[in-house]
């Protein structure tokens, strides 16, 4: 090679003609810098050490397309610039939280497909089920699980990782335009071996960022880089997203987290309480479980409840005291909405069993009252269109959204139906 320069030119063009992928070309062949030959070695620049992860794919389309313009099978020989010969921070973005890991994780059946996909893809990330879709309403453990899955693949394979919010994405996006550090901005996303986005439903109508996205995403996952998302809603129900990318977050595993049930909801304040170091009577434990179904953060938020009573008023943390303590929260959490009880106080206002208004009978008798308990689950819950079909009998989702519409539209002019549904709703706080 008389001309190092002019022929790895050549090198590229036919290079670029055996990957025929525009994106992978640029984002991880065109960065490559030759740097000389010598005793049949030919030594190739890249920018860190992390980035021949992203050309790994590639070598060998490298070494028969140099051997191919320079007519030798030359070894080839990787450096970095003198600058960056240290390996940048495999992490970046908001920090993780240590005590969001696997092994403070209960698991049970609310959560089980999601923690042990979560535990496969630490292991391997990219090669099954990407991108990851984890839906659910708040305090459900979504957070923890991906800050989970972000700890272990950085700790078992040196994964560069970014943790975001994804309100941090938009916001780090506007930034980048801002002042004018879009190419940076880009690199950092599009360099990554795991991406996690927090709230990915933040996105909605934000056009710029979506297409951003869009983008980033796709330059990810055909690189085979892992993408974790989570939301409040499962893709097909992010009513304000592009289809293209509600289509893309479902080409992986898409799956949610209930409420934990009784038993998981005890085996959490068990090992909240193993973290913090106290102990609990098993009658505080299975009262406080009891009495509090929700979510994680409220079991959590009682559990400190108690413990700043016991350190700050020298109190023994008996049965009693947690019932005079938490009698507030538990009260409040008595006047939480839940399609358990929508459906009851619908069922007794029709004078209808609850078995009848969630079977599939098509009585008009119980059609209409049903499509009133959808309604106002819809309307009165956080919960998702397809979660409330399962609570009915396991109908699909356009069922639930079906009878809304109806609804809604029959609302306008049906005086009558009004005020059957307040009513109810009223039933509801009581």
């Amino acid at each position: 090679m008389d001309n190092l320069w002019k022929n790895w030119d050549l090198v590229l063009r036919n290079l670029k003609d055996r990957i025929r992928n525009d994106r992978a070309f640029e984002t991880w062949i065109k960065p490559i810098k030759p740097v000389k030959i010598e005793n049949n070695y030919i030594y190739l620049e890249i920018p860190n050490p992390l980035f021949y992860k992203g050309i790994s794919g590639f070598i060998n389309d490298l070494r028969e397309s140099l051997s191919n313009i320079t007519g030798y099978n030359m070894e080839i020989k990787w450096s970095y610039p003198e600058s960056k010969k240290n390996p940048p921070s495999l992490y970046f973005g908001e920090k993780l939280n240590p005590a969001n890991s696997f092994d403070n994780f209960v698991r049970g059946q609310c959560n089980q497909l999601a923690h042990a996909a979560g535990i496969a893809i630490a292991q391997s990330p990219g090669i099954a089920y990407n991108p990851f879709f984890i839906y659910g309403g708040v305090g459900l453990g979504k957070t923890h699980l991906i800050q989970a899955i972000g700890s272990m693949a950085i700790k078992t394979n040196n994964c560069k990782t970014a943790y975001l919010p994804c309100e941090n994405f938009v916001n780090l996006f506007i930034q980048s335009i801002q002042t004018k550090t879009m190419n940076t901005f880009r690199n950092n996303f599009r360099s990554l071996d795991i991406l996690l986005i927090d709230d990915i439903h933040f996105i909605a109508g934000k056009e710029g960022t979506q297409e951003e996205f869009f983008n980033t995403f796709n330059s990810l996952y055909d690189q085979k880089k892992q993408i974790i998302l989570t939301s409040d809603r499962p893709p097909k129900e992010l009513f304000s997203l592009e289809k293209r990318l509600v289509s893309r977050f479902e080409w992986g595993l898409v799956t949610d987290l209930k409420p934990p049930e009784f038993e998981t909801r005890v085996a959490i304040l068990r090992k909240k309480c193993e973290l913090k170091k106290i102990f609990l009577d098993d009658d505080v434990v299975f009262y406080i479980a009891e009495n509090i179904h929700d979510n994680v953060r409220l079991l959590e938020g009682a559990l400190n409840r108690l413990i700043a009573i016991s350190s700050l008023l020298n109190k023994t943390l008996d049965i009693n005291i947690t019932k005079e303590y938490l009698r507030d929260l538990i009260s409040s959490q008595k006047k939480i909405i839940t399609i358990e009880k929508i459906q009851e106080k619908v069922a007794f206002y029709f004078n209808i069993s609850v078995h009848d208004l969630k079977s599939s009978r098509r009585l008009k008798t119980l059609v209409v009252p049903r499509q009133i308990a959808m309604y106002i689950a819809r309307e009165k819950t956080d919960m998702s269109l397809t979660a409330i079909a399962e609570e009915f009998g396991g109908k699909d989702h356009t069922t639930i959204l079906y009878a809304c519409k109806k609804l809604k539209t029959q609302l306008e002019t049906d005086s009558y139906l009004k005020m059957s549904i307040e009513k109810i709703i009223n039933s509801l706080h009581e």
